[in-house]
């Protein structure tokens, strides 16, 4: 691919450039990010309405095998009903997440122009092209590490919190039941705090990516430099010729 192949772009990428891919919606965007922030959220509002959604829930399941036999009785309805404006926040809160979580890499971007028809979507060889690029082996690379972190947060978890719950067949059930919430809490902190660390690759990989792929060869820096020494009126006088120019040309070939 050209921008991974043409050793000359070894000048940094301008704002100008930057801003024009901005406004083509061409953005870094992580989807371990986006994913770390939506889990991150969903186990906030998890432990902060972890009473209330355990009430909730039991009283859903009390009435469930209570009213077995009557379905839509006005008591099921109501305690259902309950445990749904329970799970309510968390299911809003993650849907925010989800639509917030995009845009922390490269803020918010509105382009029309990714709207518009483009053949060089359809192009059938690109998924293969891909296949063998430069970002198909990070993605896989990343997902060993993801693997090895799950894998690593799980063993710890296990090799800390299984000897405790061993000692805890013949103690009361609450106390049961607040032990192991509690152990299956560090393990999910564990295993969201490895996860960060995959985020972070991800989003600076992508960002670097980006940065490289709008890399300028030093005769785009002076043709750039050179253009914006222009008045803006003088500018926008000879792109309104060569536009004038290009209609003629169309005209005399049609």
């Amino acid at each position: 691919m050209a921008e991974e192949t043409d050793l000359s772009r070894t000048e940094p990428a301008s704002p100008r450039r930057l801003q024009q891919a901005r406004s083509a919606g061409d953005v870094p965007r992580s989807a371990e990010l986006t994913a770390w922030g939506v889990l991150l959220s969903a186990l906030g509002m998890l432990a902060w309405l972890a009473p209330r959604l355990f009430n909730a829930l039991q009283a859903l399941t009390e009435a469930a095998f209570t009213y077995a036999a009557q379905p839509f009785s006005p008591d099921f309805l109501q305690t259902a009903w309950a445990a749904l404006w329970a799970v309510m926040p968390v299911l809003a809160v993650i849907f925010a997440a989800a639509l917030v979580a995009p845009i922390l890499l490269s803020g918010w971007v509105f382009a029309p122009q990714l709207t518009q028809a483009d053949l060089a979507r359809t192009y059938p060889f690109k998924p293969l092209v891909r296949l063998f690029s430069i970002d198909s082996v990070f993605d896989g690379s990343l997902m060993l590490l993801k693997l090895a972190l799950t894998a690593a947060a799980v063993g710890w978890a296990l090799a800390s919190g299984w000897p405790g719950l061993q000692s805890l067949t013949r103690s009361e059930m609450s106390v049961a039941l607040d032990v192991t919430a509690a152990w299956v809490g560090r393990g999910v902190l564990v295993l969201a705090a490895a996860l960060t660390l995959a985020a972070a690759v991800d989003a600076g990989w992508r960002w670097w990516r980006y940065l490289r792929r709008h890399a300028m060869t030093w005769q785009e820096v002076l043709a750039e430099a050179r253009e914006s020494e222009v008045n803006p009126e003088v500018r926008a006088r000879l792109q309104g010729r060569q536009q004038r120019s290009g209609q003629r040309v169309d005209e005399v070939i049609g």
